[in-house]
């Protein structure tokens, strides 16, 4: 499968989801933690690697940013498995479930997200 079609499935997972979009990026908002989640890729090459890229933006920290998983305070990369709908679905169950502070704290403690980038504030925010 292209990148084009990776694109149009992943697409169609998030809307079949209901995952909105925000100015061009797809937001998942939890209780305190809202996630946003672009899709980004390895080159131009049809056969080009995709991944999503995750960012988590806590609601202590004031008002969303405008730029998507770039601008949140955590930042991570998560490759885009061979089928794009079955990915979204399993990132779509993740993050969800790291609706909160606590939520995605107790996660990172597990060793989950360990290759995010937080930045202080949040860290001191989870008690890191």
């Amino acid at each position: 499968m292209d990148q084009k079609a990776r694109r149009a499935a992943v697409a169609k997972a998030f809307r079949a989801r209901k995952v909105a979009l925000r100015k061009g990026h797809w937001r998942l908002p939890g209780d305190d933690v809202v996630w946003y989640v672009d899709l980004r890729s390895d080159g131009p090459a049809p056969s080009a690697a995709l991944r999503f890229e995750i960012g988590a933006w806590p609601s202590a920290l004031g008002p969303e940013p405008d730029g998507g998983a770039v601008d949140c305070a955590l930042l991570a990369d998560v490759p885009l498995e061979e089928e794009p709908a079955a990915a979204t679905d399993a990132i779509v169950d993740r993050l969800s479930a790291l609706g909160t502070v606590d939520a995605l704290a107790a996660a990172r403690r597990a060793g989950e997200l360990a290759d995010a980038h937080v930045d202080q504030d949040l860290r001191e925010l989870m008690g890191e």
